[in-house]
């Protein structure tokens, strides 16, 4: 019998451990019923009932039940990827766009393939969230919870055949101001992506008007960077998870220098050109941004930092009209995924892996 290490639960940070006896099966009406494996003889069909079925964490008890996929825990340690930025950054989008890369083969140059975590709940999310956007729909603001749960988790299997759960959370940042519970829940986080919306953060003229037209106005940072980075813990100073800063809504940006040439260019999967990538995007926003956009760069051990654009365009009465474009949306998750390791040697060795920018 195969013994199976025990992980962090991705909702209370409780450590679990693949278990039998706690296993259920989700009905049509999502509620949960207990699943008992001993009535599944047959070898294909255990296999098959196993992958959609889910465990009751114990750490539920006194607190508000949740569930995990049973491929979470049976597929070695997870690794969790946060992303943190202000309601309307778009990060919602970036996230979307970002994961529809990876199921459309992006990371197959660097020997990384791909598979659900949960069949059901990745179809739902295709249909909701990758369909909607390549229809050139809006997708809705991310809705107030007090309850961390992630959007979407994939099983990433490298060139060395080494399995990794790979989950995504998408916080609002209006939550993780109020709410603790969201805040205690990113102490278990692996990496976080901070996603800097131009409109709030860049003094640019020609973002005046649109800024106006989206009832915004300029801060010296984003509250809930500010909130996030005040509350993990640190290393000798610094923050030591992968992070990637990116200046999202790049298509606002795009007659800019040097920002036009990024844009310009399709994702060329040379990852030693995510340091020069780096430098400029860390310049633009020294040179047009208060100092407190730069936070996550200044506050991590390890972070790249990115131009990227979901949509190409921006939406009008909740449609993009101009279609949708996604431009350089991988480059942050490969960033992240090299600063943990997850890319084989050899591919290391063309230049994947780094400490980040530093």
């Amino acid at each position: 019998m195969t013994v199976h290490e025990r992980v962090l639960c991705p909702y209370c940070l409780d450590h679990v451990q693949y278990d039998e006896s706690r296993l259920h099966r989700r009905t049509e009406t999502f509620s949960y019923e207990r699943l008992d494996p001993a009535d599944l003889v047959s070898p294909l069909r255990r296999a098959d009932v196993l992958r959609s079925a889910f465990q009751a964490c114990a750490g539920a008890e006194g607190g508000e039940p949740h569930f995990v996929p049973v491929p979470y825990l049976t597929n070695g340690r997870p690794f969790t990827v946060a992303m943190i930025g202000a309601s309307g950054s778009g990060k919602s989008h970036l996230l979307t766009q970002m994961v529809a890369e990876v199921i459309g083969g992006g990371l197959d140059p660097y020997g990384v393939r791909w598979q659900s975590v949960n069949p059901a709940d990745h179809a739902a999310f295709v249909r909701e969230r990758v369909v909607r956007l390549r229809q050139g729909r809006q997708l809705e603001a991310t809705g107030q919870t007090s309850f961390a749960e992630f959007v979407e988790a994939l099983l990433l299997t490298g060139a060395d055949r080494q399995v990794r759960p790979v989950a995504f959370f998408d916080l609002g940042g209006e939550d993780l101001m109020r709410t603790d519970s969201l805040l205690r829940f990113l102490l278990g986080v692996d990496a976080l992506v901070f996603v800097v919306d131009p409109l709030l953060a860049l003094k640019l003229p020609h973002l005046d008007e649109p800024r106006k037209d989206a009832g915004l106005e300029l801060t010296g940072s984003d509250p809930a960077f500010e909130t996030v980075l005040d509350r993990l813990p640190l290393r000798d100073g610094y923050l030591d998870i992968p992070c990637a800063l990116v200046v999202g809504k790049a298509d606002l940006l795009r007659f800019e220098p040097p920002v036009d040439r990024w844009l310009g260019q399709d994702s060329s999967y040379d990852p030693r050109l995510l340091r020069e990538e780096s430098r400029d995007a860390y310049a633009f926003l020294r040179r047009h941004a208060d100092p407190g956009w730069l936070r996550p760069f200044d506050s991590a051990l390890r972070c790249t930092l990115h131009f990227a654009s979901a949509t190409g365009g921006s939406a009008r009465d909740s449609h993009f009209p101009q279609g949708v474009r996604s431009r350089r949306v991988l480059g942050p998750l490969v960033s992240i995924l090299a600063m943990c390791g997850m890319f084989t040697k050899e591919t290391a060795a063309g230049g994947v892996a780094g400490g980040g920018l530093r």
